[in-house]
């Protein structure tokens, strides 16, 4: 993995890499414009992930790097060919399941709210509809 993620952080903090301005997450350090909903887990309580793997794996050029009972990481391209970053983790003490997608290029102030679609693409293709712009959990 590049040196911008490394998953051995993730395993040793059990939290997402705070970015800068071109990510949306559901964990609380978001600001309020780059916060979305935390998932609900899949109904199967030992493999809380495996709907969300699915739906991933079927996502437009998209490719899952990484996959635990309680953590997934994928790498998505953009149409114009940058590379993006989906994660998601299951927090068995809120009983949800975080998620963060980010921008690998950090020079950018904005990705087009491409993140966010992003989200919202797995959010619809699970069938579980969630807040709006503002999205608030």
């Amino acid at each position: 993995m590049s040196g911008f993620w490394r998953s051995r952080t993730v395993r040793r903090t059990g939290s997402f890499r705070r970015l800068l301005a071109s990510y949306v997450s559901s964990r609380d350090f978001a600001w309020w414009m780059q916060r979305v909903a935390p998932f609900p887990p899949s109904g199967d309580p030992a493999d809380p992930l495996r709907e969300l793997r699915r739906v991933v794996a079927s996502l437009p050029r998209t490719s899952v790097k990484t996959a635990t009972d309680d953590y997934l990481h994928a790498v998505s391209r953009t149409r114009l060919g940058f590379r993006d970053d989906l994660e998601f983790r299951f927090s068995p003490e809120e009983g949800l399941v975080h998620v963060r997608s980010a921008s690998r290029c950090r020079w950018t102030v904005f990705d087009l709210w491409e993140n966010r679609r992003r989200v919202r693409r797995v959010r619809r293709a699970l069938g579980k509809p969630g807040p709006g712009v503002g999205e608030s959990p």
